[in-house]
């Protein structure tokens, strides 16, 4: 899939609740939908914030990914992205056959507070191309959408949309070596990837400002002539291969094939869309490469952006010079026209019983519609229906659900969008009572979905929403240029008026007709049910004799018409049950923003670019924030600087609470049970505020209790005292303890079946970080924690002894902070708070384990089904107390430059494993470096000895090929990355609280790390590599090796790994000491 070089859990307050198997490994999916995401992040649930206008349904048209992993990528949540991205991956009802009318279009409606420039040409062979000049940027970016994707797939091969995606990147005639492009992207700061959707495909890069037109030349390439080696194109199948086991043990991967069976299987729809040896490894395959190639990659059905900080001439210009070879065949958007209806009756009426990987129960229901969002992008037909679905207050549907103990979250969107297959569908995560209960679960659905139909459809309420999406348009900020670049490209394919691409609320026309005739769809008849549940498999509800198993994941599942007294007594609550019943839709939101007064005089463009302007030695640094209190209660930082270059009424209030209680297993899951059920509290009072564009989290964090509240900053400080009021107030319910108890311990069992790598970090960390608790020692004192034994312990941990840091940030001034910091103190009443307590020493210092230490965990897979092996070797580089700036320096150029040759030598050329990554990384204050290959073809000892190969011999031989030249350029591109500006207000305050939470407060760190930088040769990186990597008597390396039970005939070690095994990891970490502050 992806293609990138580079604490347990916040309590959301704010959003809308999706069943937890529709966002799991297609969360990915989510980061071209434009959600604002945040996460309880212990794998139970992820809220997206609401929107009006459609945004990309989670399920929707599998992505299939080039991908270049990192573990940073691997491992993070997603955060938000860039507004303009919010369809990004949506699909066009038709494209543009005839631009040869279009004309240089510079009228794009944008946000007042954008001061980018954008022009949408046509090239002389018909390429589209939209231009952006942000002449503030740092970093360029570029993106080719096709009209073509896995849809487009023969029958007899398919997965060859996503292969020739892959290919691509291996060579062109005019630079044909494999990793030439990835290489000059790496030396130039850059990254690169790609993803196959049902009826398009995405490229995309970004790369340090001034070598965007070399990157633009490269990438050009692709789309003119590649080489397709047969070489690369026998490895490159290896990959795909690789990659789709990645995903066999994946619940939401098998689900979506397993909806596949439902629709006619005469449409694309249904064919396997990842690609495997079996589909692709034929002799004749580079010919159907080439012809596939030019069947549908053709200038008329492409389309370009590019943003770079030149001005819009200029890049129009490189646009002509480089991509005006592009070969236009003149051919036609890609139909798929079947013999009868896309969506017949037998596909209708269904249910489905499917068993999973995971001990979590979900139920999604699917009805098939003739309304398509794409074509009615600005009526939004699916927006107020998803707008009071997603509704979590006192009273909503999914509020009442939890009541009965019968749901988790539910959550609903379209799953598929074209001109011929729409599909709208509803997620809803269940208890185990919920699965007893689902009939009824259903039927309080339809009493809604009934009550949204006869009441919901009102202009007011749809005014308001808008009124909401105008003020977000009317203050937009930037965001990456990559996310851009991506997410404009897809959208050229629709048939959009150039008006719309950047999603003007004003744009945006009141149809109710529309969300009427959706909504007269997604009745009972029109219905097909999915469970996904152990239950009916474990408690004899259904015949061995009938279960069948899917193809491609080896699901089991039964299949059965639903009978017509279920769907009569769902017709009934659709109908009239909603008169009985007592669900309530949401009120007038009381919490939006009238005021959006700023408290400093936003600079003129000229002035913003002064303030932005790097000195004589080619520095910017922002002004500091001010320490204004520092007493024996509360140490406050606050800036409002940033107002005068990011003129936008938001605010940030960042809080930790650090403690010198260690707290056990115990103390920290009674924490986090009391943090979920006033997080499920705050969600049912105050969610309409997070409609508003507010957000508050808080947080079970090391030692330390933090929390996070950010919007505009007109209503901000309320917020917080109404969610500090609930935090230590809220009248909890043990009824929702033991449903939050059920879940955390499906939680606790899931863990052990996710990616091997995933469960590989957590044994690493287990072994080196000090507080860190085994899942087992969890899982044990979360099943013996009663109602009582949360409610009786939360008074004790807010009298334990805390000191408190503060920092406020944005439109607010010192004092109106320092009145909010004190909430802190007002409101949860702390008995001994003494600001003297400093705590990064001891607490955030990894274990050392011992210079010229050699040590390996190997440990099998517990689940049986898991074909995967990995192997992730961690070589500590030391602490922060033992690093001179220049070691700094020389740390983040070695992972700068090691990521890209790690991916060539061990993932391209050795073919390896689908994920392949390296990197240099920050636990607490101790650097490491970690290298990490997983794969299903070899053992994890042949990995852990052909990565300590590349460790002692293939990387070390690079770092010596490498010229003077080129090594000054890999510093330079560190350098751009160190001086990189920021791009809105939240990356100022992530800027300003990472130091503030680490007690480093070196804010402008940055400085003296490019004078160390600039001073470094490359014998200086290579003795510290010899010192720290390679030498066996100074080095200290731990490796984690994931044993798949599949891996008893595969390839041991052909390269020695001298290492001692650790058979005892509490018993090992007992035994050493943590690096000295």
């Amino acid at each position: 899939m992806r293609r990138n070089r580079s604490s347990k859990g916040s309590v959301s307050s704010y959003g809308v609740s999706l069943a937890v198997f529709v966002l799991s490994a297609i969360v990915l999916y989510q980061l071209h939908a434009g959600h604002s995401l945040t996460s309880r992040q212990n794998g139970r649930r992820t809220l997206p914030r609401a929107d009006l206008v459609r945004v990309r349904p989670i399920l929707a048209n599998e992505h299939y990914y080039h991908n270049r992993p990192s573990l940073a990528s691997q491992l993070t949540t997603p955060t938000r992205k860039d507004a303009t991205t919010a369809h990004a991956v949506a699909k066009a009802a038709s494209i543009r056959n005839d631009v040869s009318e279009l004309v240089a279009i510079d009228e794009i409606i944008k946000s007042p507070n954008d001061l980018r420039d954008f022009r949408l040409v046509q090239l002389e062979n018909g390429l589209e191309v939209l231009l952006v000049s942000d002449m503030e940027a740092d970093s360029s970016a570029a993106a080719m959408a096709i009209k073509c994707g896995s849809w487009c797939d023969p029958k007899e091969v398919p997965g060859l949309a996503h292969f020739l995606e892959h290919m691509l990147f291996l060579g062109t005639k005019k630079y044909p070596s494999e990793n030439d492009f990835a290489s000059y992207l790496n030396e130039h700061g850059g990254q690169d990837n790609a993803y196959t959707a049902s009826t398009d495909t995405v490229f995309f890069f970004n790369i340090d400002a001034e070598h965007l037109k070399g990157g633009l030349d490269r990438f050009a390439q692709f789309f003119i002539s590649p080489l397709f080696n047969p070489s690369a194109t026998d490895r490159e199948i290896n990959a795909i291969d690789s990659e789709h086991k990645q995903y066999l043990q994946s619940d939401s991967r098998r689900l979506f094939e397993l909806i596949k069976r439902l629709a006619n299987q005469e449409h694309p729809f249904t064919q396997f869309a990842t690609g495997d040896k079996s589909t692709l490894l034929r002799e004749d395959i580079r010919e159907y490469l080439n012809k596939f190639y030019e069947k549908y990659y053709s200038a008329n059905q492409m389309r370009l952006t590019i943003v770079g900080r030149e001005p819009v001439d200029t890049l129009e210009q490189w646009a002509k010079e480089i991509f005006t070879e592009v070969p236009n065949r003149n051919v036609p958007s890609p139909t798929f026209p079947v013999e009868g209806s896309v969506f017949p009756q037998s596909g209708q009426k269904q249910e489905m019983k499917v068993l999973p990987i995971s001990e979590d129960n979900s139920v999604l229901l699917i009805w098939p519609t003739k309304v398509n969002p794409d074509k009615l992008y600005r009526e939004s037909p699916s927006g107020l229906i998803n707008y009071y679905l997603g509704n979590e207050l006192e009273k909503s549907l999914i509020s009442t659900l939890r009541d009965k103990d019968w749901v988790y979250s539910l959550g609903g969107n379209f799953y598929v969008s074209s001109d011929d297959l729409n599909i709208y569908t509803l997620g809803i995560d269940l208890t185990d009572e919920g699965v007893k209960h689902m009939d009824e679960v259903i039927k309080s659905i339809y009493e809604y979905l009934g009550l949204i139909r006869e009441k919901g459809i009102e202009k007011n309420t749809y005014d308001e929403l808008v009124a909401l999406r105008e003020s977000d348009f009317r203050f937009k900020e930037k965001g990456d240029p990559t996310d851009l670049a991506s997410g404009l490209a897809g959208r050229l394919l629709e048939d959009r008026d150039p008006s719309d691409l950047l999603d003007p609320p004003s744009r945006l026309r009141w149809a109710p007709e529309y969300t009427h005739q959706l909504l007269n769809d997604i009745s009972p008849r029109n219905m097909s049910v999915l469970l996904l549940s152990k239950l009916p498999f474990e408690n004899g509800e259904i015949k061995e004799t009938d279960v069948k198993t899917e193809k491609w994941y080896g699901t089991q599942y039964t299949q059965e018409k639903l009978n017509d007294k279920r769907i009569s007594k769902w017709e009934s609550a659709f109908e009239s049950g909603w008169k009985k019943s007592k669900l309530k839709l949401p009120p007038k939101n009381p919490y939006i923003t009238k005021n959006f007064g700023l408290i400093q005089t936003p600079l003129s463009p000229q002035e913003r670019q002064s303030v932005q302007a790097r000195d004589a030695n080619g520095l910017w640094n922002p002004p500091e924030p001010a320490l204004v209190s520092n007493d024996s209660s509360l140490t406050l930082w606050h800036s409002n600087d940033a107002i005068k270059e990011f003129p936008v009424p938001r605010a940030q209030c960042y809080t930790i609470m650090r403690s010198t209680r260690a707290p056990d297993a115990e103390e920290y899951v009674k924490t986090d049970f009391y943090l979920d059920m006033v997080g499920e509290k705050i969600t049912e009072k105050l969610q309409a505020a997070g409609y508003a564009g507010y957000h508050v989290t808080f947080s079970n964090a090391h030692r330390a209790f933090v929390a996070a509240a950010m919007g505009w900053s007109e209503n901000l400080k309320l917020l917080l005292q109404e969610s500090l009021d609930l935090l230590k107030s809220a009248e909890l319910s043990e009824t929702r303890f033991q449903s939050i108890k059920e879940d955390t311990m499906k939680t606790y069992d899931n863990f052990f079946k996710q990616q091997p790598y995933s469960i590989g970090r957590y044994y690493l960390n287990l072994a080196t970080m000090p507080d860190y608790f085994a899942i087992e020692d969890l899982k044990e004192a979360a099943m013996k924690t009663k109602f009582k034994d949360v409610i009786d312990f939360i008074p004790t941990y807010f009298s334990s002894e805390f000191s408190q840091e503060t920092f406020v940030h944005g439109n607010v001034d010192v004092e109106e902070g320092k009145s909010w910091a004190k909430l802190f103190r007002e409101k949860l009443q702390p008995t001994n708070l003494n600001a003297t307590i400093s705590t990064p020493n001891q607490q955030q210092l990894q274990y050392d384990i011992g210079k010229g230490k050699s040590w390996t965990i190997i440990e099998k897979l517990k689940n049986p089904e898991e074909k995967n092996s990995a192997t992730i070797v961690n070589i500590q580089l030391g602490d922060r107390g033992e690093m001179s700036v220049s070691d700094l320096a020389k740390i983040n150029l070695l992972g700068f430059m090691i990521g890209e040759p790690a991916f060539d030598e061990l993932r391209t050329k050795q073919q390896l494993g689908y994920i392949v990554s390296a990197a240099t990384d920050q636990a607490f204050n101790t650097f490491t470096l970690q290298v990490l290959v997983q794969g299903a073809e070899h053992s994890a000892e042949y990995y852990d000895g052909q990565i300590e190969k590349f460790l002692i011999s293939n990387f070390p031989d690079f770092l010596n090929s490498v010229s003077d030249e080129q090594f000054e350029k890999y510093k330079g591109s560190l350098e751009q990355a160190y001086l990189r500006r920021d791009l809105n207000l939240q990356e100022r305050s992530r800027r300003y609280w990472d130091p503030i939470a680490k007690q480093l407060y070196d804010f402008n760190w940055r400085a003296s790390r490019i004078e160390a930088l600039r001073e470094l040769k490359k014998d200086d990186l290579l003795n510290f590599y010899k010192e720290k990597v390679t030498d066996p008597k100074t080095r200290r390396r731990l490796s984690v090796r994931m044993v798949s039970e599949s891996e008893v005939d595969r390839k041991v070690t052909a390269y020695p790994v001298e290492s001692v095994p650790i058979d005892d990891i509490k018993q090992f970490r007992s035994g050493l000491s943590q690096f000295s502050a």
